[in-house]
């Protein structure tokens, strides 16, 4: 009876999306998917080189020097070689380690995973531009179409990133090994069962697993299933699928058919307003970061000017970032309120902003001193979740009051010269040359290769 049942309830999820993102062609891209590929992949690439100084960066790093493994693919900004699969791990967690990643409301708007697997893969296969663009495209389809079925798993404490990041990580890598369709069904039965990721480890240096063991197990994954390697080829359909096992009991149900719903009618990287981040914390610190610059801007006054701040915010975005009193960098990164006092300190930032999130930072007495004036209310309504609207109120030492609702940021996105801006900031351990040069390239990568890229930014 048992076996009955599960064979009544096969379907053709999994072949469908392999069939499809196998098929996948460069032409078949829209022109706006193609820039918006390039300009994520740039800041990427921006911040895992921005990261090397950071103490887990540095742990990290040490760690794949250590293991002296073949040197395959660049570790970004390091200044040498591992092997494919380790240099998408470091360099994937290199580019978390600033949070400064790409994000989203939904699951698979972190695009690191596809991206670090994709340029480790790339320079490591010499695969061209086109090649790993198309490949980047489709393992965010992947990646996404698993977050917008399956986002009540983050009900459960499942962390996003790191439970989609797996199957896109696979989906590009296998791209850019020429799998077939039959093989990419065995990456991705290979990637997906172990995808999973918790939202407790914000807050220390396990978040930047986050990104880097997607990437590496996406690739680890398409490298097996290129070489014969099997698993369950349909571990999308039917009983005791990756949405049942995952995402199914949450306070937010799964819905299998937005799995292949549209499919080849619109991009996930389009329609779900992926936006880059302009503050190195948490996405769910930004809006109150982003109304206290409002209101200095708007107002003309400065940090001095100010008496308290009051933050209203969900009860979603206070789990998630709850410390209220950072001891270090890591958890000054999930801190709502050292975000907004590290302000209060300097000011309107230069952005990226990203000198509050240190563990110096966290323990200087001015910042420390600041986050008194700093007070945080909770909303406590079980139905406002995650990205929902944020205030800030600021009570000036002279007695106004102003005030700022402010909706997710992801909806609106700075213009690309600003985006480039900041770029260049993130990539000044490199010579200027490289910089100049590693910018042209990417925003033109469609006419160049991807060991290109990994050459300009590798450093040391």
């Amino acid at each position: 009876m048992t076996a009955s049942v599960e064979t009544e309830r096969r379907s053709d999820i999994t072949t469908t999306l392999s069939e499809y993102l196998v098929g996948l062609q460069f032409a078949d891209l829209p022109a706006e998917a193609v820039e918006v590929g390039k300009i994520f992949t740039l800041e990427c690439v921006g911040h895992m080189v921005n990261a090397h100084p950071q103490p887990v960066s540095r742990m990290l790093v040490r760690y794949a020097r250590d293991l002296g493994a073949t040197a395959q693919a660049a570790v970004l900004g390091g200044g040498f070689r591992t092997s494919v699969a380790e240099a998408a791990y470091v360099n994937g967690s290199l580019a978390h380690a600033d949070e400064l990643e790409s994000y989203g409301t939904l699951p698979g708007s972190g695009l690191i995973p596809p991206i670090a697997a994709g340029l480790a893969v790339g320079e490591f296969r010499n695969r061209s531009g086109r090649d790993y663009l198309t490949a980047l495209v489709a393992g965010v389809e992947m990646q996404g179409r698993l977050g917008t079925a399956g986002i009540g798993a983050c009900d459960r404490g499942f962390m996003g990133i790191s439970l989609v990041g797996p199957a896109g990580a696979a989906v590009t890598a296998g791209r850019l090994y020429d799998l077939t369709v039959e093989q990419m069904r065995h990456a991705l039965g290979t990637a997906l069962p172990l995808g999973n990721g918790s939202t407790r480890g914000c807050g220390s240096m396990a978040h930047v697993h986050e990104a880097g063991v997607p990437a590496r197990t996406g690739v680890f994954a398409a490298q097996l299933a290129a070489d014969g390697f099997t698993a369950c080829d349909n571990y999308l359909d039917g009983a005791y699928s990756w949405g049942e096992q995952f995402a199914a009991g949450g306070a937010r149900p799964y819905v299998e058919e937005k799995l292949t719903e549209g499919l080849g009618e619109s991009l996930f990287l389009l329609t779900a307003g992926v936006a880059p981040k302009q503050y190195g914390s948490c996405g769910l610190t930004h809006q109150t970061i982003h109304g206290t610059i409002d209101i200095l801007r708007s107002e003309g006054i400065g940090p001095d000017d100010i008496a308290t701040v009051d933050l209203h915010i969900p009860a979603w975005a206070d789990r998630i970032a709850p410390y209220r009193d950072p001891i270090n960098g890591e958890q000054a990164k999930f801190s709502i309120r050292h975000g907004v006092a590290g302000l209060l300190v300097e000011g309107i930032p230069e952005l990226p902003y990203t000198s509050a999130f240190t563990d110096e930072a966290s323990r200087d007495p001015r910042y420390v001193a600041a986050r008194e004036r700093v007070r945080i209310h909770v909303d406590d309504s079980a139905s406002v979740r995650a990205f929902a609207d944020q205030t800030v109120v600021v009570t000036t030492r002279d007695g106004r009051t102003v005030t700022r609702v402010v909706p997710s940021l992801t909806a609106s996105l700075p213009s690309l010269d600003e985006r480039i801006a900041m770029v260049e900031r993130t990539l000044r351990r490199l010579p200027a040359e490289n910089v100049k040069r590693l910018i042209d390239v990417v925003l033109h990568l469609e006419d160049h290769d991807l060991a290109e890229v990994a050459e300009l930014a590798l450093g040391g």
